[in-house]
């Protein structure tokens, strides 16, 4: 389970691409992200441990049992496709962004493992999905034993609605690209468009807000895509920066 620091060192340093447009992580927009997903973490925690019934054994003064995990959804894909956090040792790891339409998480791992970790990346690298309740692409260095050595399962690959979610994310850069600023309606209209175009049913987008409601300023632009809730989190831009789409390759 990740610690409120570890989830603020999460955000914070998630996109391995950042540019001067992003969301400044001391600013009142990424204090939202951070609570509006502390909130859902919170609602999700019974999720990461359960108990699975065993033969019963008889023994003096107490019952036999066992516990297993759920990792992910159960099958093998993370619940989070914006990208693998990459272990270097138990007290050091990388947070860093794919596409998982053309990127491997165990690649994107060895191709930053040397200037990260200083040192060269190991022979075998595994990817596993963990039992947090983000259900993360975590990549340790070993064989496939190490997923069960962390209470994870073999990350299986992406999901076809995490594939249709790589290529709304694509779009969306597309669109925008020569644009400074686009307002809140324009921005909902080309996302509703293209959730529709890329078959993401279920998804829409809302205005991130606190118990003190805060009125919508002139530019728009998304700041964080909650997959297992299928939200898109709209938050100010500032006029004359590019529109950024967070946690996308360029």
């Amino acid at each position: 389970m990740l610690s409120d620091d570890e989830l603020v060192r999460m955000l914070r340093t998630r996109d391995p691409h950042p540019d001067l447009s992003e969301t400044d992580p001391d600013s009142p927009v990424a204090d939202r992200i951070l609570a509006r997903v502390r909130e859902r973490t919170r609602r999700r925690r019974k999720r990461t441990m359960v108990v699975a019934p065993v033969v019963a054994l008889a023994v003096v003064g107490g019952t036999a049992g066992t516990y297993a995990w759920v990792a992910g959804d159960g099958d093998g894909h993370t619940l989070d496709s914006s990208g693998p956090t990459c272990v270097g040792s138990e007290h050091a790891d990388a947070v860093t962004g794919f596409d998982p339409i053309a990127d491997d998480p165990i690649r994107v791992c060895r191709q930053l493992w040397q200037d990260t970790f200083g040192r060269p990346a190991p022979k075998t690298l595994t990817a596993c999905v963990d039992s947090s309740a983000q259900g993360s692409i975590q990549v340790y260095p070993g064989g496939r034993d190490q997923c069960a050595r962390h209470r994870a399962d073999p990350y299986l690959g992406p999901t076809r609605e995490q594939l249709n979610l790589a290529h709304f994310r694509t779009d969306v850069r597309e669109r925008f690209a020569e644009r400074d600023c686009v307002s809140y309606p324009e921005f909902r209209n080309v996302i509703s468009e293209l959730l529709a175009k890329h078959r993401l049913t279920g998804w829409s987008a809302g205005h991130f807000q606190t118990a003190d409601e805060e009125p919508e300023g002139p530019c728009a632009q998304i700041v964080y895509f909650d997959e297992p809730e299928q939200k898109i989190w709209l938050g100010d831009a500032k006029a004359g920066d590019p529109i950024h789409v967070p946690w996308t390759s360029p």
